[in-house]
C-alpha cells in the first residue's frame, strides 16, 4: 500500500477535523451562548491565579537570595548586648505563677466559696447592699 508523506497525512487529518467542527458548530454555538456570562469570572480567576503564582515565584527568589546572603555574610544577633527587656529581668517562677492565675475559676473554688481574698474579682454571686 502506498503511504503518503507525513505532512500530507497531517494536512488531510487537519481538513477532516475542520469538517467535523463545522458540522458540530450549531450545537457549540448554543453552548457558547449559555456559557458567555461565565467568561468574565474565568478571566478574573485566571488573572488572580497568575498573580498568586507570580507572587509565589517572587517569594521563592527572595528566599533563595536570603540563603545566598546568609552564606556570604554571617548572621548578627537580633538583640544588642546593651538592650534589656522586661522579660529578661523577670523571675521565671514569678512569670509561671502569673500565667496560671485565673480569677473566678476552679482554683478559687478550692479555697472556699466564702473567701474574700480579692474583693475586686467578681464571684458571680449577687450580694445585698447595705443601705
Amino acid at each position: 500500500m502506498f503511504r503518503p508523506l507525513f505532512l500530507t497525512r497531517a494536512s488531510i487529518g487537519l481538513a477532516a477535523t475542520a469538517a467535523e467542527r463545522v458540522v458540530a458548530l450549531p450545537g457549540r454555538a448554543v453552548e457558547a451562548v449559555t456559557t458567555l456570562p461565565g467568561i468574565p469570572v474565568r478571566v478574573a480567576g485566571g488573572l488572580v491565579q497568575s498573580y498568586l503564582h507570580a507572587g509565589q515565584a517572587l517569594t521563592d527568589l527572595a528566599v533563595k537570595g536570603d540563603k545566598v546572603l546568609a552564606s556570604v555574610f554571617p548572621a548578627r544577633s537580633d538583640q544588642p548586648e546593651w538592650a534589656t527587656f522586661d522579660e529578661d529581668e523577670a523571675d521565671p517562677d514569678e512569670v509561671l505563677d502569673v500565667s496560671y492565675r485565673v480569677y473566678g475559676s476552679s482554683s478559687a473554688a478550692g479555697r472556699g466559696r466564702g473567701s474574700d481574698d480579692d474583693p475586686d474579682v467578681p464571684t458571680g454571686r449577687v450580694t445585698p447592699r447595705d443601705a
